[in-house]
């Protein structure tokens, strides 16, 4: 019976020390978690602050670079300004104050620019009377599309591309200059080369110019208008 209630007592005991370790080791347990989620939060705040910092600086750049580009776009279109400006003034003193010999009517230009349709083409001839504009000059343009058809070299008249040219051509009447615009259709067989341009003036000093252009499709810059 001795033995008996010596084993007991050392069960008990036994129990009653393993118990309390458990206990011990459940609070430490729970001593951890709260740690790591004290952690964890701190961890998460961090996070935010260093996201929210890297948000604003990513808007930054992206606000500089939108600046930069718009100082870039408003540079160009500034360059474009002084470019058309100072090909306005040369123009306007090759009418004005032309060389010795460069004197009377003169086609001074063709520009040529595409449309959305690939055959159809917007043209303008700068007609000009150099020095002597004390008076107004007239007369009529006529212009050809010179090019290849079928390997073979031909010559359209305007007459049959643009709705703008009449028989006798286009009439101009003025003292300093005038365009001469408007739009041709190209036909799909038709390679062109150049447009002659044929400009005949009126009166007294009648006069008759004949010019060839390559065919150079650009962009306008600037309009010149009737003067």
């Amino acid at each position: 019976m001795l033995s008996i209630l010596v084993l007991l007592l050392v069960a008990g005991s036994c129990f009653v020390a393993g118990y309390y370790q458990g206990i011990r080791e459940k609070l430490h347990v729970l001593d951890e978690r709260s740690d790591l989620r004290s952690e964890t939060a701190v961890l998460k705040k961090q996070l935010a602050q260093a996201q929210e910092q890297s948000a604003i600086h990513k808007h930054g750049s992206e606000l500089e670079r939108q600046a930069s580009e718009r100082v870039r776009k408003e540079n160009i279109t500034l360059q474009n300004r002084v470019s058309e400006l100072e090909e306005a003034v040369t123009f306007y003193k090759s009418i004005m104050a032309p060389r010795k010999n460069d004197k009377g009517l003169r086609i001074e230009r063709l520009e040529l620019s595409s449309t959305v349709n690939k055959r159809r083409f917007k043209y303008k001839v700068v007609m000009t009377q150099v020095a002597d504009n004390s008076s107004y000059i007239s007369g009529n343009v006529t212009m050809n599309l010179v090019g290849v058809r079928n390997g073979a070299k031909e010559s359209l008249s305007f007459e049959t591309l643009s709705k703008e040219m009449e028989n006798n051509g286009i009439p101009f009447k003025f003292r300093y200059f005038q365009n001469v615009d408007g739009e041709i259709m190209v036909p799909g067989d038709f390679v062109p080369e150049q447009i002659e341009v044929i400009a005949q003036s009126k009166g007294r000093k009648a006069t008759r110019l004949e010019k060839r252009f390559d065919w150079n499709v650009l962009e306008v810059k600037s309009d010149v208008g009737k003067g």
